[in-house]
């Protein structure tokens, strides 16, 4: 969650800095940009509240998504010009972030099948009758 984070702070700061060229690239581009990076830190954290498994994982698959979304628009922005390849790096941490969001929610259902089944039955060690 703490990297995400960071990766959302860093993105704002650029998309802050080459306001005016992605703007140009395309009008909405900046604020889908943001919305989608936040949202990656913000179902992380939503998503590390529940008590549900299920709902922690919901919450992750959620946040993978997010990730997509913005590695594409830092593709697209940096194919089309309007960000340096000094950025570069934030592709980077992108995909280890949804790398992460896949371990962790890979990790959360593992826990909830565990959970699902019933303990096991201690053996039976009594005589037993013929």
């Amino acid at each position: 969650m703490q990297r995400a984070f960071v990766l959302s702070v860093d993105v704002h700061r650029m998309a802050d800095r080459h306001q005016p060229a992605i703007a140009r690239l395309s009008p909405g581009m900046r604020n889908q940009l943001l919305r989608a990076v936040n949202s990656i830190a913000l179902n992380l954290a939503e998503g590390a509240g529940h008590q549900s498994p299920g709902k922690t994982a919901t919450f992750c698959a959620i946040a993978i998504g997010s990730c997509n979304e913005v590695e594409l628009q830092l593709r697209l922005a940096r194919a089309l010009g309007a960000i340096p390849s000094e950025y570069d790096p934030l592709i980077d941490e992108v995909i280890e972030v949804r790398k992460m969001t896949y371990g962790f929610r890979k990790r959360v259902l593992s826990a909830q099948d565990t959970a699902a089944l019933p303990p096991p039955e201690p053996p039976d060690f009594s005589p037993r009758e013929r």
